[in-house]
């Protein structure tokens, strides 16, 4: 496997956030205008459905009552990442791998940035602007409650949790190379850090779980590798996201066989995912970034 070489991308999600923060007003609404368009694009949603949510979330955050849907969001989203399946390896280094990659993520994220925000609530937010196309904060985060938290039909915010999740559905029902292609365009227009990315992958995997593989060690390390040599080539191309070819590679799926049935087939979106997160975080690691 080829080594890593200094790329220009950044490695840390603090990063990120700080460039956030700089972002001129006429920036931040260019950014909503992207995410709206991105996320009908990808999956047919309405554009004035879309719109037209955004202003309802506009005013449930002028009214203050947004706080509690966004905490039972963010409780919602913890648990559904603790619950996430890691790639089936059966044993072997690249097992521990994986885990050692979930974990470092999980820990780097728990850093703080200060007493308002930390990695983890930024890291969710620019997650969920992806899935459910709005650019601020309050309302990604807010989206992401909907979409998660239960509720009963003649609950204040029915019809909202209700469009929140066929946004969110019809992500599921977008074909992997579209996917892959959205995710791509994403991380190249945010200029995202390898360490914001492999949280991004980290989400991924776990909300979009199912059709997962048994794949063996060798396996895994070839996909990884596979990955890893598509980075490196990038590096002497791509000025400034070499990392964002990583997607474009997924968007031509990887296949691999299973190893319980010996059936080949194209890996689902939360195997490639682990598979990219371990990419990225092994970049990280071995100075792919600076």
């Amino acid at each position: 496997m080829r080594t890593f070489t200094p790329a220009e991308e950044h490695a840390s999600t603090a990063d990120d956030h700080g460039q956030d923060r700089l972002k001129h007003p006429q920036a931040v609404a260019q950014e909503q205008c992207e995410s709206i368009r991105r996320v009908a694009g990808a999956t047919g949603a309405s554009t004035h459905e879309l719109r037209m949510l955004m202003q309802r979330l506009a005013d449930i955050d002028r009214s203050g009552s947004c706080a509690g849907i966004v905490a039972e969001g963010n409780i919602a989203a913890d648990r559904m990442e603790a619950e996430i399946q890691l790639l089936d390896l059966g044993d072997g280094c690249v097992a521990e791998q994986q885990a050692d990659a979930c974990q470092r993520i999980d820990l780097g994220l728990l850093e703080a940035l200060n007493p308002a925000h930390d990695k983890k609530w930024y890291a969710r937010w620019k997650f969920w602007s992806f899935i459910l196309g709005a650019a601020g904060p309050v309302a990604s985060l807010t989206l992401q409650g909907l979409a998660l938290r239960p509720s009963e039909p003649a609950g204040a915010h029915a019809d909202l949790v209700a469009k929140a999740r066929k946004v969110l559905e019809s992500w599921r029902r977008t074909s992997d190379p579209l996917f892959w292609s959205a995710v791509e365009d994403y991380v190249r227009q945010q200029a995202f850090s390898l360490e914001t990315q492999a949280y991004l992958m980290h989400c991924i995997a776990a909300v979009f779980s199912g059709n997962a593989m048994k794949l063996s060690s060798e396996q895994s390390e070839q996909l990884t590798g596979l990955l890893t040599e598509t980075y490196c080539d990038a590096l002497g191309t791509a000025a400034t996201m070499p990392s964002s070819d990583i997607y474009r590679r997924l968007a031509e799926g990887l296949e691999a066989t299973d190893r319980e049935t010996g059936l080949r087939r194209m890996l689902g979106r939360s195997d490639a995912a682990q598979i990219a997160m371990t990419t990225l975080v092994s970049a990280i690691g071995h100075g792919g970034s600076r």
